[in-house]
């Protein structure tokens, strides 16, 4: 199978994609497909979001002047 990645979305688009996406109604042998993808999403949106506060941990805040 081939592997291909959506680049530039931003969380928010990624996130209207699980929502989209847990909103339809699965039967049969397309459930395991979509579960997976589900988790998939899931998981996209934990690293992405990890991502973020790591990197506003990593901005200097300027010095206190007094």
């Amino acid at each position: 199978m081939d592997i291909y990645t959506l680049e530039n979305l931003s969380l928010r688009e990624v996130k209207a994609l699980l929502v989209g996406i847990k909103e339809i109604n699965i039967k049969g042998i397309d459930a395991m497909f979509i579960g997976t993808l589900q988790l998939k999403l899931q998981e996209q949106i934990a690293q992405i979001e990890e991502h973020i506060v790591s990197a506003d941990q990593q901005i200097p805040l300027p010095p206190i002047e007094s």
